[in-house]
């Protein structure tokens, strides 16, 4: 503590000081073994020992006996020692003997935060041994450790009789005498330069009744932030896999490298190896988590008639220099089944990815090699392709060009299978963008573009022809669009209500040359025009497909804004095209002149309900072609979300028909104790897809958990399955990581 922090708490007392008797008489009588005190101010003295370092000390009053070399101070005592400080109503220093010597409303605060209470104690050794009838520690993360004739030695190692460690609070409003949970041990030991405290012969209590026996136990201490040791343990029942428990172990390699080893025993399939691996670079990092078993039982005909069963999944980022970083993603698994049999993932789709990129200023290149894999029974690993590389280059020109910006973009791709379409792409595109607003309010975007494409194709399946692929060819094509928008924004504000009316129109035009099956489709095949692309110059995500020809989209945004931070929005419009567009599916709804309405509505009122509606109609009959509602509320303790999602069969090339609904909710049942459920029913098919409901309590020591869930999936030797979870965690027990 500064000496400046120690002046203002001594001024704030009228008290009497022999501080500079005192310096007077140590001079006289001890000229070799110690400095002179030096004087500070009124209720401050402040004494330098060449072997031990420098006391302050304050009280109400201070005597010194010369004789004995003894130092008393009573009434508001503080004393420091370095970084450890000492508050009590009476305190003794034998300047001989070094000992300190502390009574009534004892604290001791230790450098890493610690704050010790006792009645009486008496320390040496610049107050880092010491011996303590009773002990109260206030650890640096509220948890409260407690015993009887303590012994303190070297500031670092304390050892306390039928200790009491616990970091729960006792609630007296409630009538509570003792904490949720508590450790009692015959010894307790915190070894603060191991960073553990150590439990001997000891017992866990709930509500103060003994519930398990310890022999030997230990733990980290609230400074360590990674420690070796095992974590919470979860445990599960399930119709499929029988009784399971994981009992994960966290090893702390260095400080630069960890890992977790999960083993996962079940009563049915034997034992299902998992473990993380995590490592920091100087220059990156990287996480890798795998798993592996040799399954009981083995289906014939299924994915599970193998030996072995196992997936590794991982990600790394690495920086090779300020402007280059490469990266990797692996998502592998065994058999198509796997992951969701053991409730490792729900994943049905597998990506694997390597990254290069490159980014100085206006400039940035990516270079990707993707793996996919399919899971589902459909899926055809001899037609899933494989993509290297993929390369992309952006930039962007620094200075304006006829008053707007230009950019460049180029592509290049590799696509191959083993049986069907193979591509090889190169692509570029140059933009121009200007954007405006006249003096009358008017905003106003020109742009247009330039794009070609040069394609290398095989083995493409002819639709005309059956069973027929066209032969291999390259194709070059060309496309040029120019394109203007307008809007105008008009505002109203009203009481604090601000409204924003704002009418948009979209004129594009291109050569209506529309698109060629002698490519095949890789990238654009999720296709869908929702509100989300209804103002886009081009709806496709990919290159394979463009949008061509003469066309408008017109739509109106209406916003509010309330005075007390509530919120709504609408968006309403439609495409016009001058002909039809026969290359664009007709379940799009963009292949006519006119095409579908497509909508969104979003209120949120208060920060406690939010409600998301998007549509799409039919243009002719007004029929829905798509619905989906979103609900996020809260009411007083109980918060939920309602989707429910409608998709027509005609609705997009890329979704199955389907309509669903999914409910789910938190119910807090007081400050502690929650309630939770959800549950995903297929209205299309009128069948459940899944449920879960549990029970749940957590406060600042404890939390547990324990749920039910049903899954009536099917697939292969992935059967309709019901189980039971159980987790527990006692807070500051086990190991923390980062």
């Amino acid at each position: 503590m500064t000496e400046g922090l120690w002046m203002g708490l001594g001024g704030r007392r009228g008290i009497l000081w022999l501080a500079a008797a005192f310096a007077v008489a140590t001079l006289v009588a001890e000229p070799a073994r110690a400095q002179p005190e030096m004087p500070t101010e009124r209720g401050q003295a402040k004494q330098a020992f060449p072997e031990s370092g420098e006391v302050l000390m304050q009280a109400d009053e201070l005597a010194y006996d010369r004789e004995a070399r003894v130092v008393t101070a009573t009434g508001h005592v503080e004393l420091a020692y370095g970084e450890r400080i000492l508050l009590a109503d009476r305190v003794t220093y034998n300047e001989t003997t070094g000992v300190v010597t502390a009574d009534g409303n004892v604290s001791l605060l230790d450098p890493q935060g610690d704050v010790a209470f006792a009645d009486h104690l008496v320390l040496r050794n610049e107050m880092r041994d010491g011996v303590i009838q009773t002990l109260r520690v206030l650890l640096s993360d509220n948890s409260r450790l407690a015993g009887h004739d303590v012994v303190r030695s070297g500031g670092n190692m304390t050892t306390l009789h039928r200790g009491v460690y616990s970091p729960c609070d006792i609630c007296e409003k409630k009538g509570q005498t003792t904490p949720l949970w508590q450790i009692k041990a015959f010894r307790v030991i915190h070894n603060k330069q191991e960073q553990r405290i150590i439990y001997e012969d000891a017992y866990m209590e709930f509500f103060g009744v003994p519930v398990l026996y310890i022999p030997y136990f230990s733990q980290p201490d609230p400074t360590v932030k990674r420690q070796s040791g095992f974590l919470p343990p979860s445990f599960a029942s399930s119709s499929d896999l029988g009784q399971q428990v994981e009992i994960p172990y966290y090893w702390a390699i260095s400080p630069d490298k960890d890992t977790t080893i999960i083993p996962r025993f079940t009563t049915k399939e034997g034992t299902v190896y998992q473990g993380e691996y995590r490592q920091r670079f100087e220059s990156g990092q990287f996480a890798m988590f795998g798993t592996g078993t040799w399954p009981r039982t083995q289906q014939t005909g299924t994915p599970s008639d193998n030996d072995f069963r196992g997936s590794l999944f991982g990600t790394g980022t690495f920086a090779v220099d300020e402007n280059w970083r490469w990266g990797f993603r692996s998502e592998l698994a065994s058999d198509d089944t796997y992951l969701r049999r053991y409730g490792l993932s729900s994943a049905t789709d597998l990506i694997s990815n390597l990254n290069a990129t490159y980014v100085d200023g206006r400039n940035s290149f990516t270079a990707d090699a993707y793996y996919f894999r399919g899971l589902l029974s459909t899926d055809d690993s001899a037609t899933t392709p494989w993509v290297a590389p993929l390369l992309q280059y952006d930039y962007s020109y620094p200075e304006q060009i006829g008053g707007g910006r230009v950019s460049f973009s180029a592509n290049g791709m590799v696509l191959e299978r083993r049986q069907g379409a193979k591509s090889r792409r190169v692509s570029s595109t140059v933009r121009w963008d200007r954007r405006e607003t006249s003096s009358n309010g008017f905003v106003y975007r020109l742009f247009g573009s330039l794009r070609g494409d040069v394609y290398s194709v095989d083995d493409v399946s002819n639709s005309a022809v059956p069973g027929a692929t066209f032969d291999s060819t390259t194709i070059a094509r060309a496309l040029p669009t120019i394109g203007t928008e307008w809007s105008y924004p008009l505002v109203r504000s009203d009481s604090g209500l601000r409204q924003v009316l704002e009418p948009i129109a979209q004129l594009i035009y291109s050569p209506n040359v529309g698109n060629t099956e002698e490519i095949p489709n890789e990238d654009s095949l999720s296709f869908e025009f929702d509100d989300t692309n209804l103002f886009s110059e081009d709806r496709f995500a990919g290159l394979d497909r463009w949008e061509t020809g003469a066309r408008a989209n017109v739509g109106v945004r209406y916003s509010i804004y309330m005075p007390e931070g509530g919120q709504a929005s609408a968006l309403f419009g439609q495409s016009f095209r001058l002909e039809d567009n026969d290359s664009l599916a007709s379940g799009t709804g963009l292949q006519d002149e006119t095409s579908d309405y497509v909508g969104r509505v979003m209120l949120a009122p208060s920060d406690d309900l939010l409600l998301v509606y998007r549509f799409r109609l039919d243009d002719e009959r007004y029929k829905i072609r798509r619905n989906e509602i979103n609900v996020l509320g809260r009411v007083g303790p109980l918060s939920g979300d309602i989707g429910y999602a409608y998709f027509a069969a005609d609705q997009s090339v890329s979704f199955q028909p389907r309509e669903e609904i999914y409910l789910g909710s938190v119910l807090k049942l007081d400050e502690y104790w929650r309630l939770f459920g959800q549950t995903r029913r297929d209205l299309e098919n009128d069948r459940t897809v899944a449920n879960r409901v549990g029970i749940g309590y957590e406060d600042e020591c404890f939390d547990f958990s324990v749920g039910l869930y049903q899954s009536f999936y099917r697939d292969r030797d992935i059967e309709p399955d019901s189980s039971i979870s159980f987790q527990i965690t006692f807070k500051t027990l086990g190991t923390a990581s980062n």
